[in-house]
C-alpha cells in the first residue's frame, strides 16, 4: 500500500508517497495540469490512498484520484493542524506530515460531498451570491435617494415592486447621478433575470428531493431556503446531535473558558450558506410560529433584534435536526398549518 499526502495549491501540488513500512519513496512538486498529473499518477501500481485538505479546490483533485483507483480520504484542516502543529512549516513538510497520519489511520476526516450534490450545490451557492449582489445594488439605490432627501419609505411598501420602479425610473437626481441610478435599475433588473433562470433550473433538483419538500412545509421555508438546507446538510446522521449541526452552520457561539471564569464570545466560523438563508428566513418564520415568536421577543428584549434572530436561527436549525432524525411534523391545532414545535414537545 502507498500512503499519499498532497498539499494542494492553486497551480501545484506538493506530493509525497509513503511505503507500507513508512519509507518516503517520493518527495516532488507537480503542476496541477492534467498531462503532468497523468505521468506522475499512472505509474501506481500497487493498491494506493491519498489525502487531501478540505480546501475549496479539493473536489476536482479528489475526482481525478478516484479515476485512477486511488481511494482518497478528505481531512479537516483546523483539526489536522491541532494535532501535527509544527514549528517549520513548508509544503514539503505539510504532505509528509499528511501521508504520515494517512498511514497511522489519525486523518480526522472531513465531509466527502459526493460529486453530483457538489454540482448542485454550486447552482444554489452561485444564486445565493446573485441575491447578495441584488441586496448591494438594492442598498446603494437606497443610499443615493437618502443623498437627496427622497423618501421612498414614505410612498410605497415595496420600493422594487412595479410602481416602486416606476417612481425610480421618472427620478431626475441630477445630470451625472441620474444615470449611476439608471445603471443601477438596469443592474438590479439583470440580476432578477439570472435568479430566475436559476430557479427554473432548479424545480427538477426539487421535485426529486423529499427532504426539501419536507422542510419546505415549514412556516418561513420557501422553495429554495429548503434546497439550500438540505443540500449543504447533507445526510443528517453524520451529524450526532443538534448541537453538532448548529455548530457545523457556526450559529453556536464560541467559549473561552479558564478556572472559573466563562465568557462567550462572536459565533463561529461554518457553514455561511445554511446560516445566512435561516437567519433571513426568521421574520417569515416567527409571524408563523407562535412558539419562536415567543422565544424571539424574549431574546429581542434581553439583547436586541439581531441577537434574537440569530439565536431563532439557531433554534430553528436544532428543530430541524429533530424533525429530520425522527421524521416526524407538528401542526398548529388551532391553524391545522405545519409549525417547528408542538407544545409537548420540549424546546432545543
Amino acid at each position: 500500500m502507498n500512503y499519499i499526502g498532497i498539499d494542494l495549491h492553486k497551480k501545484f501540488s506538493q506530493v509525497t508517497v509513503l511505503g507500507e513500512g513508512g519509507e518516503i519513496k517520493e518527495r516532488v512538486k507537480i503542476d496541477n495540469r492534467e498531462e503532468v498529473l497523468n505521468r506522475h499518477f499512472n505509474n501506481f501500481d500497487e493498491p494506493s490512498k491519498a489525502v487531501i485538505e478540505a480546501t475549496f479546490s479539493w473536489g476536482w483533485l479528489a475526482d481525478y484520484l478516484q479515476s485512477r483507483k486511488i481511494e482518497v480520504v478528505l481531512a479537516h484542516p483546523q483539526k489536522v493542524k491541532a494535532i501535527a502543529s509544527s514549528q517549520i512549516k513548508t509544503d514539503k513538510v505539510d504532505s509528509l506530515i499528511l501521508a504520515r497520519l494517512l498511514r497511522a489511520d489519525m486523518i480526522p476526516t472531513a465531509y466527502f460531498c459526493p460529486k453530483p450534490l457538489r454540482e448542485v450545490k454550486e447552482v444554489l451557492r452561485s444564486r445565493a451570491s446573485l441575491v447578495g449582489l441584488k441586496t448591494q445594488v438594492k442598498n446603494k439605490i437606497h443610499s443615493l435617494l437618502h443623498k437627496y432627501n427622497i423618501r421612498e419609505d414614505e410612498k410605497f411598501s415595496d420600493l422594487f415592486g412595479k410602481r416602486g420602479k416606476e417612481f425610480l425610473n421618472s427620478l431626475e437626481l441630477g445630470e451625472y447621478t441620474t444615470p449611476v441610478l439608471k445603471r443601477y435599475i438596469e443592474t438590479l433588473s439583470f440580476l432578477e433575470e439570472e435568479i430566475k433562470k436559476t430557479s427554473v433550473d432548479l424545480k427538477q433538483v426539487f421535485e426529486k428531493d423529499e427532504v426539501a419538500q419536507f422542510l419546505e412545509r415549514l412556516p418561513g421555508i420557501g422553495f429554495y431556503t429548503a434546497l439550500i438546507l438540505s443540500k449543504e446538510i447533507g445526510n443528517i446522521d453524520r451529524f450526532f446531535s443538534a448541537k453538532h449541526l448548529c455548530s457545523y452552520a457556526g450559529l453556536v457561539p464560541s467559549t473561552y473558558q479558564s478556572g472559573e471564569h466563562t465568557r462567550h464570545g462572536k459565533i463561529k466560523q461554518g457553514n455561511k450558506y445554511i446560516r445566512w438563508v435561516l437567519i433571513e428566513a426568521v421574520p417569515k418564520t416567527i409571524g408563523k410560529d407562535k412558539v419562536l415568536n415567543a422565544f424571539y421577543q424574549k431574546i429581542k428584549a434581553k439583547k436586541g433584534h439581531n441577537k434574537a434572530k440569530v439565536a431563532t436561527a439557531r433554534k430553528m436549525l436544532g428543530q430541524i435536526w429533530y424533525l429530520l432524525k425522527t421524521k416526524q411534523s407538528f401542526v398548529d391545532p388551532e391553524t391545522g398549518s405545519p409549525v417547528f414545535f408542538s407544545g409537548a414537545f420540549p424546546h432545543h
